[in-house]
C-alpha cells in the first residue's frame, strides 16, 4: 500500500495528505478546484476521483456533505468508474450513517470495501497529530489499512461495526456543543459580574470546573476573538443536525444538547457561520 488517494484537499484533507507523505506514502489527490499546494508538497494532482481510484492502493475521502460523498463515489467521474477489486476506501466525512451504508454496499458490489472513519478534531489539530480517527466497518479491512490510519493524524480507534465511527463522533460533538455553550455562559456571567476575566480564566483552568473547551475557547470568548476560526460554526452545525436526528431515532430526549443546539442555530441564523464556535458567547451575553 504505497500510494494513498486523497479526495478532498481542503482544511482537513490537505494536512492529512501531508501527514501521509511524511510517513513515506505517495499521495495522489483530487479537489474540484485543484490543489497546487499538494503538488508543491510533492504529491500528484489528479483530474478526477476516478483517476485517483485507478492509481491508488487505498482511497481516502473527506468532503463537506453527503451529496459531495455521493458525487465522489457514484458520480460520472466517481471512484466506482475505476475501482480496482480489493481496494479499501476510508470515508472520513461525517454524514448520515444509512446513506453512507448504501454507498458501502455499492463499493462492496464492485469488489472493494468502504469504511466509516470520521475524524474528531479541528483542522489545526491534524498537522500536529492531535486529532483522533474513529474507524468502523469490517475489522479485516481496518487491519489491512492500519498503517494508513497510523499515518493520518494522531491516535485512532476501531469502534466496531460500520457506522459506529460516526455514532461515536456524534457523542463527541454532543459534548463539544454542550461544553462550548456552558463555557460561553460562564464567561458571559463573569463579564456581566465585572470580574477580571483573565483571573477567572487562570483560576478555573486547573480547577475541577475546567474543560478542554474552557481552556482553549475561554480566552477567545474573553477577547471576543473569533477569526481566524479554528472550528467554524458552519462546520459544526450540520453535525449537530445529524446528532438531533440520531437521538430522535433512538427515542432519547436530550434536553441539554437541545438547549445548546438552539444557541448554535441562532448563531448560524445571525450570520456567524464563518466565526469560531466560541462566538456563541455573544449569543448569550449580547454584542459589545
Amino acid at each position: 500500500m504505497d500510494r494513498v488517494g486523497v479526495i478532498g484537499l481542503g482544511k482537513m484533507g490537505l494536512p492529512i495528505a501531508q501527514n501521509l507523505m511524511d510517513r513515506g506514502f505517495g499521495v495522489i489527490g483530487y479537489r474540484r478546484s485543484g490543489s497546487p499546494e499538494l503538488a508543491a508538497a510533492g504529491g500528484i494532482v489528479a483530474a478526477s476521483a476516478a483517476e485517483v481510484a485507478a492509481a491508488a492502493d487505498v482511497l481516502l475521502s473527506i468532503v463537506p456533505d453527503a451529496d459531495a460523498v455521493e458525487e465522489v463515489i457514484t458520480g460520472p467521474d466517481g471512484t466506482l468508474k475505476q475501482l480496482r477489486p480489493g481496494t479499501i476506501h476510508l470515508e472520513m466525512s461525517t454524514i448520515d450513517v444509512p446513506r453512507k451504508a448504501r454507498l458501502r454496499d455499492e463499493v462492496q458490489a464492485r469488489g472493494g470495501d468502504l469504511l466509516d472513519c470520521p475524524i474528531s478534531g479541528s483542522p489545526g489539530m491534524v498537522a500536529p497529530r492531535l486529532a483522533t480517527t474513529f474507524a468502523s466497518g469490517e475489522q479485516e479491512s481496518v487491519e489491512k489499512v492500519s498503517k494508513v490510519l497510523d499515518a493520518i493524524s494522531g491516535p485512532w480507534v476501531y469502534t466496531g461495526p460500520f457506522g459506529t465511527g460516526a455514532q461515536l463522533k456524534y457523542i463527541a460533538n454532543l459534548l463539544l456543543a454542550v461544553h462550548t455553550v456552558a463555557a460561553a455562559e460562564a464567561m458571559a456571567l463573569a463579564r456581566r459580574t465585572g470580574l477580571d476575566l483573565a483571573l477567572v480564566q487562570k483560576t478555573l483552568d486547573t480547577s475541577i470546573a475546567s474543560s478542554v473547551i474552557w481552556t482553549q475557547r475561554g480566552p477567545l470568548m474573553a477577547e471576543r476573538h473569533y477569526t481566524p476560526a479554528p472550528g467554524p460554526v458552519a462546520t459544526l452545525h450540520p453535525i449537530l443536525e445529524q446528532i438531533a436526528e440520531h437521538a430522535t431515532r433512538t427515542g432519547l430526549s436530550t434536553p441539554v444538547f437541545a438547549a445548546a443546539k438552539e444557541v448554535f442555530d441562532q448563531a448560524l441564523a445571525d450570520g456567524c457561520g464563518d466565526l469560531d464556535i466560541a462566538c456563541v458567547h455573544d449569543q448569550i451575553e449580547g454584542p459589545r
